[in-house]
């Protein structure tokens, strides 16, 4: 596959900057004065999961790799997402799709507790939990240095955490708590995203497709359970909230921000997904300090370098070398691998997981 030109991968980094530092601004200023959001946190992601899943099915009927003369896209697509799909798989997928709904319900009340900035500088210090899940949930495995720059990220968060003026941390025990929980989640997703990848050879489209559909009808689900648990309203309607524009900015991001995050793996890679991050955490600290509750101090700033410079070591260090045994094994996945290519997602199921 030929490298993305430098200017392509400059281009799709940007944009996923401006979309993340988007989405922080826009659930900190979304907020109403007297608590709470002005429109239902559950409706917001559900219309974002829809125009998502609108946008992954275009893209599939779109796609011309399973397209026939003698039928029509339409056909030939429903019949490729049939083939590649099975009941297992689909219960899997929105397995994923519920830990997603958790996660961006549980991100709507950090934003009532914390500044954008510390939020997101929390996401990139926080491997060190996503790694643990990985370790202790798939195996994965992490070289020592790794591992060390992932406990110099955690130094640097307790470095941007610290207020020297009180000799406490910024926030309440509560938000580091829901901080935490999100990451966990956050972890979880990715243990289980390895997990459809591995055992399942379903396309990126009709994977998103299942994905995002249902993350409608959960998050709807959750809509009639749970009108609006972010609101100091006693009820509030579906489209309640949507005249106002920031409400309508905060599902206009979050339809985009997963088309930037697959822009940047596709035309650039993990090493400018994590410099876009870091550059989205300085600058919603920035812009935190100047108009929300972040107290700016040496300290802070100290603390932010560090985090920063620990992520850059993190995706510069060696991957641990794999055993003897363990490097021969590809020449057989790869073997397998070829057989998969002609089989159904059902047969995929029916080999025995490691």
């Amino acid at each position: 596959m030929t490298e993305a030109p430098m200017r392509t991968k400059m281009l799709a980094a940007l944009g996923l900057v401006c979309v993340s530092s988007t989405v922080g601004i826009l659930y900190k200023i979304s907020q109403a004065a007297s608590g709470g959001f002005k429109y239902s946190t559950t409706s917001a992601i559900c219309i974002a999961e829809f125009i998502k899943m609108t946008m992954s099915m275009s893209f599939h009927v779109g796609d011309a790799t399973h397209h026939e003369d003698s039928q029509s896209k339409l056909m030939t697509a429903v019949a490729t997402a049939r083939n590649q799909l099975s009941s297992h798989a689909v219960l899997h997928i929105w397995l994923l799709a519920g830990l997603y709904m958790v996660n961006n319900q549980l991100s709507f009340n950090v934003y009532m507790l914390a500044d954008p900035g510390t939020i997101f500088l929390f996401k990139a210090g926080s491997t060190m939990i996503v790694a643990t899940i990985q370790c202790l949930c798939v195996g994965k495995k992490f070289s020592m240095e790794q591992w060390k720059a992932m406990f110099l990220q955690g130094v640097g968060m307790i470095i941007v955490q610290y207020n020297p003026c009180k000799s406490s941390s910024r926030y309440e025990p509560k938000a580091y708590f829901l901080m935490v929980l999100s990451t966990v989640l956050t972890g979880l997703c990715a243990v289980r995203n390895e997990y459809l990848v591995k055992n399942y050879k379903i396309g990126l489209n009709v994977q998103n497709l299942v994905l995002y559909g249902g993350g409608v009808w959960m998050n709807f689900l959750a809509f009639l359970l749970l009108p609006n648990p972010n609101s100091s309203q006693a009820e509030m309607g579906f489209f309640d909230g949507y005249d106002n524009p920031l409400a309508i900015g905060v599902v206009f991001a979050n339809s985009m921000i997963g088309l930037a995050i697959t822009a940047v793996y596709k035309y650039a890679d993990a090493v400018t997904k994590c410099i876009a991050s870091d550059i989205t955490a300085v600058v919603l600290c920035i812009v935190s300090s100047l108009f929300f509750e972040l107290t700016p101090s040496i300290t802070m700033w100290c603390g932010v370098t560090v985090v920063c410079f620990a992520v850059h070591l993190y995706t510069g260090a060696q991957a641990p070398v794999p055993p003897k045994e363990a490097r021969e094994l590809p020449v057989k996945a790869d073997v397998v691998g070829k057989e998969f290519e002609e089989g159904s997602a059902e047969e995929l199921e029916k080999v025995p997981l490691d």
